[in-house]
């Protein structure tokens, strides 16, 4: 009891610092639809549900959870481990209709203009620039009403379609269109059956932006493009019943809520 007491009275005197182990800081939104980055020491290797995720120069990283997701994600970093809850969203159902027969059931031709078309998309879709070139926080890339939502399913002439991939907003033709954040633009495109004319630019690290129903277009590829820059207007191109724009983000082939990143600082 005495040794217990005179070991007590020097850790009072001289209290040990016990310096607990910090989990990395983690930026962005653990939700549907969501994306997470952050910056972690040179060297180190990160597992998230088990599989390796890489980590790009300065210890940055980038992960998307897409449209549906587990309750939960396990998050290892080196030899720490942490869960994480993963917040669920509810999805609207839109039912489309007055669409031209042939934008919903289209012939053998037109398919094989949609299989070239999703080519170019899927090849646009691999990662580029493994360099960050995106701001810390995205910025709406046109004025006027939000008429589509991300993971919304459609229903297109009574037919159901696959959930929205993106958010439309509605405004007149010609309407500007401003880069949501920097980047490098890597395609663009005329007359793409389903998105018209369409721009797709890289933020670097695998995460891109499509803008679809373009009126104009403004910028060429490779072209470097600053956070609000012009880069076309809003038009009604390829299938689309009226002006807007439909504003996609994918981290490699998962789709992200852009609402997230309007949302939510990115490191």
């Amino acid at each position: 009891k005495n040794i217990m007491f005179i070991i007590f009275i020097i850790i009072l005197i001289f209290p040990v610092n016990f310096k607990a182990e910090t989990f990395p800081k983690i930026f962005g939104c653990f939700c549907e639809g969501g994306v997470i980055t952050g910056n972690l020491e040179n060297g180190s290797k990160l597992k998230i549900d088990n599989k390796q995720v890489e980590v790009f120069e300065k210890g940055r990283f980038i992960y998307a959870f897409g449209r549906k997701y587990k309750d939960n994600v396990k998050i290892e970093i080196n030899d720490k481990v942490k869960k994480f809850t993963v917040s669920k969203k509810k999805y609207k159902i839109e039912n489309i209709k007055g669409l031209p027969r042939k934008k919903v059931e289209p012939s053998k031709e037109d398919l094989n203009k949609i299989i070239s078309d999703q080519n170019k998309i899927k090849k646009a879709k691999l990662i580029g620039y493994k360099t960050r070139l995106f701001n810390e926080k995205f910025i709406l890339p046109s004025k006027g009403r939000m008429s589509g939502f991300y993971g919304s399913q459609r229903i297109l002439n009574s037919k159901p379609r696959r959930p929205h991939a993106g958010i439309d907003i509605a405004a007149k033709e010609g309407t500007s269109v401003i880069a949501p954040s920097s980047g490098i633009i890597k395609l663009v495109e005329e007359d793409m059956f389903f998105t018209g004319n369409t721009v797709i630019m890289d933020h670097g690290l695998g995460l891109i932006s499509i803008f679809a129903h373009l009126k104009e277009v403004f910028v060429v590829e490779g072209e470097k493009v600053l956070q609000g820059q012009k880069i076309g207007s809003i038009g009604m191109t390829g299938r689309a019943t009226g002006p807007h724009l439909h504003w996609g983000v994918y981290l490699n082939n998962t789709s992200v809520d852009p609402e997230v990143l309007l949302k939510y600082e990115l490191n």
